[in-house]
């Protein structure tokens, strides 16, 4: 305890010799305690604290956002032992004879505790204080050491629990995360919550069932990771403190401590950002592994619209910063006159940021294969494809939404059938989708069995699904309306109603469906769907 208090007087007395010179200022001080640095009691870590620990107790220059000048001034017993280290500002860089003035005040401050003053060129002299303020101030220090100390202890023994999650043995069901959200939570006394990449709570600790705060949005999240740069520090959001595991700008998760009504401290934040890292640690080593094996081939995509088991997939695509969870669909392109290389990937992948459609995008030998989230895109993607790769003679084939992970191949088959019509049609460039084929989703065979079902719930489905519900009987005056050529008297004839009757339903069935039934095409379409229905009306009708 004695070095410790020499410690502290030593820094005190250079501190305020430091103060009387007029070039520059006192801005902060760390006491060194068994070797190492400590800040101030009641601050948290700064950035300061690592760029001081990077000059390894040499007198230097320390980085500035902006102008101006900083220094670290580190003291030295006169065993050579660490005492502390003064951090020094001025609005402009001191000269040389300044800079020797400052290191020859840190080494003599241990003489004046024997002196009672220190003389120095250019400098007034420092005078001892009074034998009673003296008194007052070592309880003064000594009280802080000694809390200081045991704010060491506590934290060392945070640190030590949250460090066993690294390398302790893991059940079935266990995971790290679940694991570390456990001991964070003990640790702390306070609910825990951690979440993925997209805000997905994937474990928590002290909480009951249900999510207890809504998931955030991409904007939300966004300005938390600008705050979390800006300051290094969690950010408080409603109801809870939040820490993000933000490498090189990508956010790939998030620790979240939720409030009580036993308020945090500075221990507690502590053990959220030491969490942090630790959670850095596993996610950062998933994404490496996930890096390495699509560097040896192992395509993610390749194997989504082959079909995998969606937990892999899911964890997989997390680790490279996609969301899998969304609904999906398969995108298939072709491109003419372009070089055999990356510029269609490239393309398409930029094509889909620009139409702010997330996306994974493999090459193929024969065609780009891409997974993108949300709904189909449509005509809209060719024109940006067409403006990326400078030529218009492209096909693009878009599958059917995906509601999870196992449907993509089913989406791939659609998309492959959609660019095979698109390619071999009178017009072959541009954008086919599946779900918009029409009468071509039963004619063309070239990927199976023709999609009758699926062609007639999207023809006949509101319909049908109108009928079940009102007891009505529209599906079947609409056949025999088609098979009566649009002729009102034999239509009426043929169900036996009045002419004003049909006129009635027919009003109905455009009102249900939406289809104007003096367009050619739907004409066509809805006639073909409701011969399909005749042949088996319980196999068709879709629930």
């Amino acid at each position: 305890m004695f070095d410790g208090f020499k410690a502290v007087q030593v820094l005190t007395t250079a501190a305020r010799a430091v103060s009387k010179l007029s070039f520059c200022d006192l801005e902060d001080s760390y006491l060194a305690v068994n070797g190492q640095l400590q800040p101030s009691p009641g601050r948290g870590g700064t950035t300061q604290d690592q760029e001081v620990g990077r000059l390894l107790c040499r007198d230097g220059e320390l980085p500035h956002s902006g102008p101006g000048w900083r220094y670290a001034l580190f003291t030295f017993g006169p065993e050579g032992r660490l005492n502390g280290c003064l951090v020094l500002s001025a609005r402009n860089a001191p000269g040389p004879q300044q800079l020797k003035q400052l290191r020859a005040l840190a080494g003599t401050a241990t003489t004046v505790l024997a002196k009672n003053t220190l003389e120095h060129p250019g400098t007034k002299a420092v005078q001892m204080p009074h034998p009673e303020d003296r008194r007052k101030d070592t309880d003064e220090r000594l009280v802080s050491l000694s809390a200081t100390i045991q704010q060491l202890q506590a934290r060392a023994a945070i640190q030590n629990a949250l460090d066993r999650t690294l390398t302790a043995e893991l059940g079935p069901s266990a995971s790290r995360e679940s694991l570390l959200a456990d001991v964070l939570s003990d640790v702390t006394g306070h609910p825990i919550c951690i979440e993925d990449a997209f805000g997905h709570i994937r474990a928590t600790a002290g909480i009951g069932p249900g999510r207890p705060y809504a998931r955030p949005g991409p904007g939300a999240r966004s300005r938390t990771a600008q705050l979390w740069l800006a300051s290094g520090y969690p950010v408080h959001e409603p109801r809870r403190l939040v820490a993000l595991v933000l490498p090189g700008g990508d956010v790939l998760g998030a620790i979240c401590m939720l409030e009580t009504d036993r308020p945090m401290t500075s221990d507690d934040v502590f053990a959220l950002e030491y969490a942090r890292r630790i959670l850095h640690v596993e996610l950062a080593h998933r994404r490496n592994l996930a890096q390495v094996e699509l560097r040896l081939g192992r395509d993610l995509v390749d194997e989504l619209v082959a079909g995998m088991d969606e937990t892999a997939a899911v964890s997989r695509a997390e680790a490279l910063g996609y969301d899998l969870t969304s609904p999906q669909h398969v995108v298939a392109v072709q491109w003419q006159a372009v070089a055999a290389d990356d510029s269609v990937p490239v393309a398409l992948r930029k094509a889909l940021w620009e139409l702010h459609t997330a996306a994974l995008v493999s090459r193929r030998p024969d065609m780009t294969v891409a997974v993108a989230a949300g709904e189909p895109v449509g005509a809209v993607l060719f024109p940006v494809l067409a403006r990326l790769l400078h030529s218009e003679t492209g096909a693009v084939g878009i599958g059917g939404p995906c509601r999870d992970v196992a449907q993509l191949p089913r989406s791939f088959a659609e998309a492959l059938r959609a660019l095979h019509i698109r390619a071999n049609s009178i017009e072959p460039h541009g954008v086919t989708r599946f779900d918009q084929l029409g009468i071509y989703r039963i004619l063309d065979t070239t990927g199976g069995e023709p999609d009758l079902a699926g062609y007639v719930d999207e023809w006949l489905g509101t319909l049908l699904r109108n009928d079940g519900s009102r007891g009505s009987d529209l599906v079947h005056t609409l056949a025999q309306y088609l098979d009566h050529g649009g002729n009102y008297d034999s239509t009426a004839e043929s169900l036996t109603i009045h002419r004003s009757t049909l006129r009635y339903r027919l009003k109905s069935i455009r009102q249900i469906t939406g289809f104007d039934l003096a367009d050619p095409e739907i004409r066509l379409n809805l006639h073909v769907a409701t011969r399909a229905w005749r042949i088996r009306p319980d196999y068709l009708i879709r629930k």
